[in-house]
């Protein structure tokens, strides 16, 4: 097993939780790392293709990096959520929650935005960019999800309620054909 993470602190975390040989990580932005051809049997992100300007030559690597029929499992903000600089919802006067705002939902590229109160870059992408990327690189789609917030959550976050208006994330699930 493989971890690649551009952030030393995350890698730095994942290192501490982590007490086994056969794992190694490495130091570098995903799209400047390099392996061979058929090398995985899984490839997973989770919350950063987002951050990637292009990902068109980055499917075609994972492609290449999986053995036939691997499997590669993503997750990032869903298109909905960074078609706006603005990722927040409209308020009224009383400061209520009254609805997400989509525009510019075709206009792909460059969002500038803020995530924990740091400005940071974004690349939107629609979800048929996400899709036909895939299917051009050599995959098949096996699932897409848009999760919404667990009973659990709902019970103990009343801002959870909210998430079910719209999708946050979109999970993506395909396989090397």
């Amino acid at each position: 097993m493989t971890g690649v993470d551009i952030s030393k602190k995350m890698l730095q975390r994942a290192s501490e939780k982590t007490n086994n040989p056969n794992v190694s990580y490495i130091h570098a932005a995903i799209e400047d790392v390099q392996f061979k051809d058929e090398s995985f049997d899984v490839v997973i992100s989770s919350l950063a293709f987002h951050y990637i300007e292009s990902f068109r030559p980055l499917a075609k690597n994972i492609c290449h990096w999986l053995k036939p029929g691997g499997q590669f499992i993503f997750s990032v903000e869903h298109p909905i959520f960074t078609s706006r600089n603005e990722q927040d919802w409209y308020y009224d006067q009383e400061g209520n929650r009254l609805y997400w705002p989509v525009d510019h939902y075709q206009s792909e590229g460059i969002r500038h935005t803020s995530f924990l109160s740091e400005p940071v870059m974004k690349y939107h992408r629609t979800v048929s960019s996400y899709v036909n990327i895939l299917i051009s690189a050599g995959f098949g789609i096996t699932a897409i999800k848009e999760p919404t917030p667990t009973e659990e959550m709902l019970a103990t976050d009343p801002n959870m309620k909210d998430e079910n208006r719209r999708p946050m994330f979109m999970i993506v699930a395909a396989n090397k054909l």
